[in-house]
C-alpha cells in the first residue's frame, strides 16, 4: 500500500478545494438544471480551515491528485457536468459519459451512473427533508448546502473500467465536509456491470477481509500507519465491498468518513496488491492481473 505524503506542499493543499466548476457562479439564483458537456476543467477556491477541515482536505487530496487513464480513453468518454443552485442547495456533479455512439453496450453504464448513482430528485427530497428537521428559534438565514461530485476513470486490460466517484458533502449543521464514496466497474466489451461476487470467488468475503486487515496490520508494524482503528470490521466491509476499483497492479477499497478512524485521522481507501489476492480472486481474474 502506498500513503502518499505532503512535506512541500502541505500547506498550499491545505488552503485549496477543488471542484469540477464551469462557469457555476451566476449573480442571481437559479434553479435551473445545467448539464454541461466538457473537458476536465478544475478551478480552486481558497477559505479558512479548522484542523479537522485541513486533515480531511488532505485525506482527499491524495485522492484528488492521483492520476487516472481520463487521457488513455478520452476518444469515447465526455465528462458532464451537473448543476443546480437553489436558495436551499447547491448541487455540482461532474461524471463521465460513455459515447454510445463508439459502443452501443456503453448504455447500460450511462443509465446506471445518471439513474443509480446521481438520483438528482431523490437527493433533492434528503436535502429538504433534513433541513425540515433543523430548529432553528431564531430564524436565521439557513447556510445553503452543497453536494459535489468529481470522479477518478481507471482501465483495466483495455476491455474494462473502473470508476470512483467521491462525494463531497456540506451540510448545513456541520462545519467540515463529509466524503462518501462510490465505485463502477464495467466490462466494455459485454456491457456488463460488476460487482464483488464477479471478481472474487463464491464465499470469500471473509477471507478477503482477513486480507484486507492483514495489509492494514503490516502497515502499522511498518509505522505508516499508527492506529489500530483503521481495521474495518466485518459489517463495514460487508455494507462496502462494491466500492472498489481496479487497475493492473492492485485493488483499492474505498470507505465512508469515519469507518477508519475518526475523520481528523483516519483514512478514506486501502490499496491490496494483487499478488495477495490471488488465492480469492476467480481464475479469469487471477490469470488476467498477475
Amino acid at each position: 500500500m502506498k500513503i502518499t505524503t505532503y512535506l512541500m506542499f502541505g500547506l498550499l493543499v491545505a488552503l485549496l478545494i477543488t471542484s469540477c466548476e464551469i462557469d457555476k457562479k451566476p449573480t442571481n439564483i437559479s434553479v435551473e438544471n445545467k448539464v454541461i458537456d466538457s473537458l476536465i476543467h478544475k478551478d480552486t477556491v481558497v477559505t479558512k480551515l479548522n484542523s479537522e477541515e485541513l486533515n480531511q482536505n488532505i485525506k482527499i487530496e491524495a485522492i484528488i491528485s492521483d492520476l487516472d487513464d481520463s487521457n488513455e480513453i478520452k476518444d469515447h468518454i465526455l465528462h458532464k457536468q451537473l448543476y443546480k443552485e437553489t436558495a436551499n442547495y447547491i448541487i455540482d456533479f461532474c461524471y463521465p459519459h460513455l459515447n454510445e455512439k463508439y459502443n452501443p453496450k456503453f448504455e447500460v453504464f450511462n443509465e446506471f451512473v445518471e439513474n443509480e448513482l446521481i438520483q438528482l430528485s431523490k437527493m433533492e427530497q434528503d436535502i429538504l427533508e433534513s433541513q425540515e428537521l433543523l430548529c432553528d428559534t431564531l430564524k436565521t438565514k439557513p447556510i445553503r448546502e452543497h453536494r459535489i461530485a468529481e470522479y477518478k476513470i481507471y482501465q483495466q486490460k483495455e476491455t474494462h473500467i473502473s470508476v470512483l466517484f467521491y462525494l463531497e458533502n456540506h451540510y448545513a449543521q456541520t462545519k467540515a465536509a463529509y466524503y462518501t464514496f462510490k465505485t463502477v466497474n464495467f466490462d466494455k466489451i459485454n456491457g456488463k456491470l460488476l460487482n464483488f461476487e464477479d471478481y472474487f470467488l463464491q464465499g470469500s468475503l471473509s477471507e478477503v477481509h482477513n486480507i484486507l486487515n492483514s495489509e492494514i496490520k503490516t502497515q502499522i508494524a511498518k509505522g505508516d500507519l499508527f492506529y489500530e482503528c483503521f481495521e474495518v470490521s466485518l459489517d463495514d466491509f460487508e455494507i462496502a465491498k462494491n466500492d472498489f476499483v481496479i487497475n493492473d497492479d492492485q485493488l483499492i477499497f474505498y470507505f465512508n468518513d469515519c469507518v477508519m478512524c475518526p475523520s481528523f485521522v483516519g483514512t478514506y481507501c486501502i490499496e491490496i496488491p494483487l499478488e495477495k489476492l490471488k488465492p480469492v480472486l476467480k481464475q479469469n481474474w487471477s490469470n488476467r492481473f498477475i
